[in-house]
């Protein structure tokens, strides 16, 4: 086979394994629910325009925020207020792209409601007429539950309450506001724990509106979530989030060396077979897991349903 021939079927398997790198990379953020509130505006009115303009600047904050930000447009009874949250444990780029995508399909969802909030895996993004920056909002509610019931019920949900606990009062006492946990159900599986609250709130506050998260928990599941515009908690029996709070950084790209030319006896160079088998393979192979782990993940996730509850505000 020519050096032609190798050369364009290295070409090939490599624009496929990159599309499957791009595949899963830039999958979009994985969407839990939203909430619009009953409040309109009217299109291309003044409210609309600061609205748009406090979603563009929560995009724009995205990148190097340390994970949370808010921004306010304009003058009452036109004035909108905006933040938005990401993951303390996962990375700048996952935290922008959640927000940049967060900030686009909210305004799909609530094309003309003034207050709106939407949650994802990786982040919420919250918009308001009234001042929503500092204080408790506990109202809407989502309660997320694994359809899977636990072995022994009431001797598994003790040591699911004692680690979530556990995580609150490390968050209400950090500035990320958040936290995780991990240890043994009394079967000896692990459990991990997840708390946070927006980085806005006081110490107290957090505790306050965590211990009412926890509370809320769905219990006797393997798994559960419970997401408040302020606050939310989550414990799963797998690892769900990365141990160290802040996720390692991308590795860097891999470069690959030229491969030494070939000396043969008589005719033209050529490319070895073996040598674009040895380059094409670990990138394909590594990409398919990829693909593999994030169609796993999807399919984890049709376990779940969530119910919308609306209660009383328990904070301002």
């Amino acid at each position: 086979m020519s050096s032609v021939k190798f050369f364009m079927i290295f070409v090939f398997l490599l624009s496929l394994s990159s599309s499957l790198f791009t595949f899963t990379i830039e999958a979009r953020p994985t969407y839990l629910y939203h909430f619009c509130l009953n409040n309109t505006f009217t299109r291309n009115s003044t409210y609309q325009t600061n609205l748009n303009l406090v979603l563009s600047s929560l995009a724009s904050k995205a990148n190097g925020s340390d994970g949370f930000s808010n921004a306010t447009v304009g003058q009452d009874p036109n004035r909108v207020y905006g933040l938005f949250q990401c993951r303390s444990d996962l990375n700048t780029t996952t935290c922008q792209d959640c927000v940049v995508y967060a900030s686009t399909e909210v305004t799909q969802r609530c094309p003309t409601q003034k207050g709106n909030i939407i949650w994802y895996d990786q982040c919420l993004v919250h918009c308001s007429d009234s001042n929503i920056f500092s204080k408790i909002t506990s109202s809407p509610t989502i309660g997320m539950l694994n359809t899977e019931n636990a072995t022994e019920s009431v001797r598994f949900d003790e040591p699911v309450l004692g680690l979530l606990n556990e995580a609150r009062t490390l968050a209400a006492n950090n500035t990320k506001r958040f936290a995780t946990r991990q240890g043994n159900s009394t079967t000896s599986e692990t459990i991990y724990t997840l708390v946070q609250c927006t980085q806005d709130l006081s110490s107290d506050d957090c505790s306050q509106c965590l211990r009412e998260a926890i509370t809320n928990l769905p219990q006797g599941k393997v798994g559960g979530r419970r997401l408040y515009p302020s606050c939310y908690s989550r414990y799963e029996l797998y690892d769900f989030y990365t141990p160290n709070k802040t996720a390692s950084p991308p590795p860097a790209p891999i470069t690959l060396s030229p491969p030494s030319p070939v000396t043969r006896p008589t005719g033209k160079r050529r490319i070895s077979s073996s040598i674009v088998i040895a380059i094409v393979a670990p990138i394909t192979a590594s990409a398919v897991l990829f693909v593999a782990g994030y169609c796993w993940t999807r399919r984890a996730r049709k376990k779940y349903s969530s119910v919308l509850e609306e209660i009383g505000k328990f904070g301002n």
